[in-house]
C-alpha cells in the first residue's frame, strides 16, 4: 500500500472565548438620571443638619442620664435573675 505524502499540520490555538458580560441588561448601560435644580446632591448635609447639637449639661440632663442607666441596669438584673429563678425552678420540677 502507498500512502500520498502527508503535510505536516500547522498548529491550531484555540481562540480565546468571549469575556462574559455579567449585567447584559441594557438598563446597566444607562447613565445616571440628572436631578432638578433643587434637589439636594446625594451626601450633602442639609442646612439643618450642619448645625452640630450642644448638648447642655445641668442638673436636669445629668439626672436623666443618672435615671436612664439606672433603668437598664435594674432591668438588666430583673432579666438575669428571673432566668436563674426560672432555671432553678425547672431543675427542681
Amino acid at each position: 500500500m502507498n500512502f500520498a505524502h502527508r503535510r505536516a499540520a500547522t498548529p491550531v490555538t484555540p481562540r480565546a472565548p468571549k469575556a462574559r458580560a455579567y449585567f447584559p441588561s441594557p438598563i446597566y448601560g444607562r447613565s445616571a438620571p440628572t436631578l432638578p435644580p433643587d434637589e439636594p446632591v446625594p451626601g450633602e448635609p442639609e442646612a439643618w443638619e450642619a448645625v452640630q447639637p450642644i448638648r447642655p449639661d445641668t442638673p436636669h440632663v445629668r439626672a436623666l442620664r443618672f435615671l436612664n442607666a439606672s433603668g437598664d441596669l435594674l432591668a438588666a438584673l430583673v432579666l438575669i435573675g428571673g432566668g436563674m429563678g426560672l432555671i432553678g425552678l425547672a431543675t427542681r420540677l
